[in-house]
């Protein structure tokens, strides 16, 4: 898919992208399930004329490996959490009612810091 971006804002490959005010931009700690358009597909730098942005849509069959702002825990499967930022999940080891992606599993070693999750896209 594809979506327009403000002039001058960088958009980088494999970031988190929402919507605000009609255009993409990196998704943050605030950004909730109405707001996701899913994952930068380019990078674009502030030199580049582009105005469009591309990026995958999530479907909820589909995991990604997401780092994350804490150790991660089996017990934590199954729980929704929110973003740190456009590249990392806030795994606070509770459920929030806001959150947009889903743990399916720790990745790796606790200290790792990484899930496979999945987007909420509902």
């Amino acid at each position: 898919m594809e979506t327009d971006k403000a002039t001058g804002t960088v958009m980088t490959l494999g970031n988190i992208v929402a919507q605000t005010a009609g255009l993409a931009v990196d998704a943050d700690s605030g950004t909730v399930v109405a707001d996701l358009l899913g994952v930068c597909n380019q990078t674009i730098a502030i030199a580049d004329a582009l105005i469009r942005v591309s990026y995958i849509v999530p479907s909820d069959e589909d995991t990604y490996i997401f780092p994350t702002s804490n150790n991660t825990q089996a017990t934590d499967n199954g729980q929704a959490m929110v973003l740190a930022s456009a590249t990392e999940v806030n795994n606070t080891h509770t459920t929030s009612g806001t959150g947009i992606v889903e743990q399916v599993e720790p990745y790796g070693e606790a200290s790792d810091k990484t899930i496979i999750g999945k987007f909420l896209t509902k």
